[in-house]
C-alpha cells in the first residue's frame, strides 16, 4: 500500500505523541511504501518542509520539542496524487493543506487523534472548559469530520470526540507497549540501594504534577525512606529541580537513554504518574511493560487511568492527601505491592506493540476498500 504519512514533527524525543508516531512510521516503512512528510533531518522516503515556532508560545512549544511545519502545496500534491491512503497525524497547517488536497484527489483519509485540547491550552496558562470545548468542535468540524476514520490512542479519546459529536467513525488502537519494555534482569544502582525508589517518567510540565507528587512525598510518614528518581526535560526543570532538593533524599532529575530508562522500570518499586491530561499514557504501559506496579491519578482529562490494576492504585487528582495515603499504604505493604508486579504485568500483554500496527493496518485497508467501494 502506499501511504503519505503527514506530521508536523516525527523526530523530538520529549514528546509520546511523536515518539509513537516514529514507532508506527519505522514500522510501516518496512511493510508499505511509506512516504513521510514532515520537518526535521533528511531520509529516505521522506519530504522535508521548513518549521516554524508561534512567535507568541515559541517557548512553549519547544519546552513541548512541538513546532509546526511549512506546507509546500505542489509538492503535497504531487506525493498525495499517487497515495492510496493518506495518514494526517496533527490538525494544524500542514495537515490542512494535506487534508485539502487528499478531498481533491478524494483519496482515503485516516485522521490520527494525538493533540488533546487540554494539553495545548495548560501549557500556556488558558485552562478554562469553554475554550476547551471550543478547541474539540473546531477540530472535529475542519479536520476530523472531513476523514474516514479517525483513529484514537484510548477509549478515553473516542469518547471525548463522540462528547463533542464528531460524524466520523472513531476506532481505538493503542499507541501500543514495544517488546523492549519487558523485565529483565537489572541491578539497582548503588546510590539507591536501601531506599523505596519511585519513579516518575515524562515531560517536566506543569500537566504532569511533579510537584504534587514532591508534597506527598513531604509529608508521608516514610519521607526519610523514599527517594524519587525523575526522567524527561522540560520548561520546568530548574523549578522542579529545586523543590526536589527540599527532599529528606533529594530527588534525581535525568533524561537517560533508553536502555537506562528500561533498568529504571526494573529496578524501581513503584511508578507514580500524576499527569492531569493525557489521551493514553506510554509512560504508564512501558512501565507495567516491565512489571513495575504503577499508582495513578484518576483525572478527568487523562485516559491513564485504564492501566490501574484496581483501585488501591488510583488516587485522587490533584489531592495530596489522598496521594500521600495511597503512597504509605504501598510502602507499608511492600509484600503486596511485589506481589502485583505479575499482575501489572499480565495486564500489559494486552497492548503488544505489533498487534497494534497491525490493528491500524487492517483498519486502513478497510478505508481504502470502502472508499473504491463508494466510487463504484
Amino acid at each position: 500500500m502506499k501511504i503519505v504519512f503527514v506530521a508536523d514533527n516525527v523526530d523530538g524525543e520529549k514528546s509520546g505523541g511523536v515518539v509513537s508516531t516514529r514507532r508506527f512510521i519505522d514500522y510501516f516503512k518496512e511493510t508499505d511504501a511509506l512516504t513521510v512528510v514532515s520537518t526535521g533531518e533528511p531520509e529516505a522516503n521522506k519530504i522535508v518542509f521548513p518549521a516554524f515556532y508561534l512567535p507568541f508560545a515559541k517557548k512553549q512549544m519547544q519546552a513541548m520539542d512541538f513546532l509546526f511545519a511549512w506546507p509546500n502545496k505542489k509538492v503535497l500534491r504531487e506525493v498525495i496524487r499517487e497515495a492510496d491512503l493518506v495518514h494526517i497525524q496533527f490538525p494544524f497547517f500542514l495537515g490542512y493543506q494535506a487534508l485539502k488536497i487528499a478531498q481533491e484527489f478524494n483519496k482515503p483519509i485516516v485522521f490520527g487523534f494525538h493533540v488533546q485540547p487540554e494539553n495545548l491550552m495548560w501549557n500556556i496558562g488558558l485552562d478554562f472548559d469553554w475554550l476547551n470545548a471550543f478547541l474539540y468542535r473546531f477540530f472535529i468540524r475542519t479536520f476530523y469530520n472531513k476523514a474516514d476514520l479517525v483513529i484514537a490512542p484510548s477509549a478515553f479519546g473516542k469518547t471525548m470526540l463522540e462528547k463533542f459529536a464528531i460524524q466520523t467513525p472513531v476506532a481505538v488502537v493503542s499507541n501500543g507497549l514495544p517488546e523492549q519494555f519487558k523485565p529483565r534482569p537489572c541491578v539497582r544502582e548503588p546510590e539507591f540501594e536501601g531506599k523505596f525508589l519511585i519513579l516518575m517518567v515524562g515531560r517536566l510540565a506543569k500537566e504532569k504534577r511533579h510537584d504534587l507528587v514532591m508534597r506527598a512525598i513531604k509529608q508521608s510518614k516514610f519521607k526519610d525512606k523514599i527517594q524519587l528518581v525523575v526522567t524527561g526535560q522540560g520548561a520546568l526543570r530548574a523549578e522542579l529541580i529545586d523543590l526536589g532538593n527540599t527532599l529528606p533524599n533529594p530527588a534525581f532529575f535525568e533524561y537517560v537513554s533508553q536502555e537506562k530508562l528500561i533498568s529504571l522500570f526494573n529496578t524501581a518499586d513503584l511508578f507514580i504518574h500524576a499527569s492531569e491530561i493525557e489521551l493514553e499514557g506510554m509512560a504508564v504501559l512501558e512501565a507495567i511493560g516491565c512489571g513495575l506496579p504503577a499508582l495513578i491519578s484518576d483525572a478527568e482529562h487523562s485516559a491513564s487511568a485504564q492501566f490501574a490494576l484496581n483501585d488501591d492504585f488510583l488516587f485522587t487528582a490533584g489531592d495530596v492527601d489522598s496521594l500521600t495515603q495511597k503512597l504509605d499504604y504501598w510502602i507499608a505493604h511492600e509484600a503486596e505491592l511485589k506481589a502485583a508486579k505479575a499482575q501489572y504485568l499480565a495486564k500489559a500483554q494486552a497492548y503488544g506493540f505489533k498487534a497494534c500496527v497491525q490493528q491500524a493496518k487492517a483498519l486502513y485497508t478497510d478505508v481504502v476498500q470502502n472508499k473504491k467501494t463508494d466510487k463504484v
